[in-house]
C-alpha cells in the first residue's frame, strides 16, 4: 500500500484523567500532529477499529479495560500490531516492565510526564513508524509479485525470528569465519573475512512441552513460544542471532564470545526465561522454564554444519536428562560459586 510519509500523525491519547489528556495535548500541540483523546480503554478500542491510528499513548492503570489489556489487543490483532504503543506508566518494577514488553508495547514514559520526554519518544516513534511502513510497503509488493515468496521465507511466522532453513543456510559461512585473524598489513578490500576466534551455538528447549500442551493446548503454546522468542532477541548481545529450530526449541549463535563468557551468556538467556512468567492474560500466567545445552567453536574444531547441529543436540539432550532448568555447555565447567542448574 503506498503512503506518503509527509502525511499528518494520528495520535490517540488515552487516560482517565481529563488534566492528563489536556496535558499531553498541550504538550503536543505545536507538533502538527492529529490528536484524538479517549477517556477509558473501551472508548478507545472502539476509536482503534474505526480509524486505526499511527500512534497511541496510553496509561497503563485505568477502570475496565486497562492499558495492558488494550495494547494486548492491538498487538494480536494482525490488522493493528504495527501501531506503535507508548504506555504511561508511574511503575518502575522490572516484573511490571517486563509484563508490557511480553504484552508489546513498543515503549514507557514514566509518570509524572516530562514534556521534553514525551517529545523525544514521538519522534523516535515517529522514525521506527516510517520504516515499518516502508517495509510493510516493500513486504506487500513482494508478496503480490510471487505467493511462494511465504514458503521460502527466512523467518519464523509465528514468532518473527530467523527459521530452521536459515540457520542451516547461515551456519556454513558463520563457521567459515572461524579461525586467526590476518596480520595487519593484509589490506581490506571487497573480499575481506573477518574472523573469529569462537563461534558459540545454544539450543535450548522450553521444559515440559508435551505436559504444557496437554495443560493449555497448542494456541496457548503458540503464544508462550512467542513471547520466548522476545525476551531470547531483547537479552542478545550485538552480533546474536535468533533461530526458531523446531516447534519448542530456538539456537542462539554469536561469533567472538570465549567459552567463560558464553557461558555466562546462556545463563542470561536461561534467566531471561525462567525469572518471570509469561502472563497471557491477567487470568493466565504460565511459569516457563527452558534447558540449554551449549557449544563453543574454534579453529581447531573440524565439523560441518550438519556435524555441529547434531552435537549441539546431543548436549541439549544430557542437559534435559539433569532435569529442568539445566545449561550445560560442552568442554566447561564453570567456576566455583556460579549457578548451574
Amino acid at each position: 500500500m503506498a503512503f506518503d510519509p509527509t502525511d499528518p500523525v494520528q495520535i490517540l491519547v488515552i487516560d482517565d484523567s481529563m488534566v492528563v489528556r489536556e496535558l499531553i495535548a498541550q504538550y503536543l500541540e505545536d507538533g502538527g500532529y492529529l490528536l484524538e483523546t479517549a477517556a477509558n480503554g473501551e472508548a478507545a478500542w472502539a476509536a482503534i477499529c474505526q480509524s486505526p491510528p499511527d500512534l497511541i499513548i496510553s496509561d497503563w492503570s485505568m477502570p475496565g479495560l486497562s492499558g495492558i489489556e488494550l495494547c494486548r489487543r492491538v498487538k494480536s490483532d494482525p490488522s493493528l500490531q504495527h501501531i506503535y504503543f507508548l504506555m504511561l506508566t508511574a511503575r518502575e518494577d522490572t516484573s511490571d516492565r517486563i509484563l508490557g514488553l511480553d504484552t508489546g508495547a513498543d515503549e514507557f514514559i514514566s509518570k509524572p510526564i516530562n514534556a521534553e520526554e514525551l517529545r523525544a519518544r514521538i519522534r523516535a516513534a515517529l522514525r521506527v513508524r516510517q520504516l515499518t511502513r516502508s517495509l510493510m510497503a516493500a513486504n506487500q509488493r513482494l508478496k503480490d509479485q510471487n505467493n511462494l515468496l511465504a514458503s521460502m521465507s527466512l523467518l519464523d511466522e509465528e514468532t518473527g525470528v530467523l527459521n530452521q532453513r536459515a540457520l542451516t543456510s547461515a551456519l556454513p559461512g558463520l563457521l567459515h569465519q572461524v579461525g586467526e585473524r590476518p596480520p595487519a598489513a593484509v589490506p581490506v578490500d571487497e573480499n575481506y573475512i573477518l574472523y573469529y576466534r569462537y563461534l558459540s551455538i545454544w539450543l535450548l528447549a522450553v521444559d515440559h512441552w508435551p505436559e504444557l500442551e496437554q495443560q493449555y493446548g497448542s494456541e496457548v503454546l503458540r503464544q508462550v513460544v512467542t513471547v520466548v522468542a522476545r525476551r531470547l532477541q531483547s537479552r542478545g548481545l550485538p552480533g546474536s542471532l535468533v533461530y526458531r529450530a523446531a516447534v519448542n526449541q530456538f539456537a542462539c549463535v554469536t561469533l567472538g564470545l570465549s567459552p567463560q563468557r558464553a557461558y555466562e551468556f546462556g545463563h542470561t538467556l536461561r534467566q531471561g526465561i525462567s525469572d518471570y512468567p509469561v502472563s497471557l492474560s491477567s487470568e493466565l500466567s504460565i511459569p516457563v522454564t527452558v534447558s540449554l545445552g551449549g557449544v563453543v567453536v574454534t579453529k581447531e574444531h573440524d565439523l560441518d554444519p550438519e556435524q555441529l547441529l547434531h552435537q549441539v543436540q546431543e548436549v541439549l539432550s544430557k542437559a534435559q536428562t539433569l532435569g529442568t532448568n539445566q545449561l550445560l555447555l560442552l568442554g566447561y565447567e564453570p567456576a566455583a560459586g556460579v549457578a548451574v542448574g
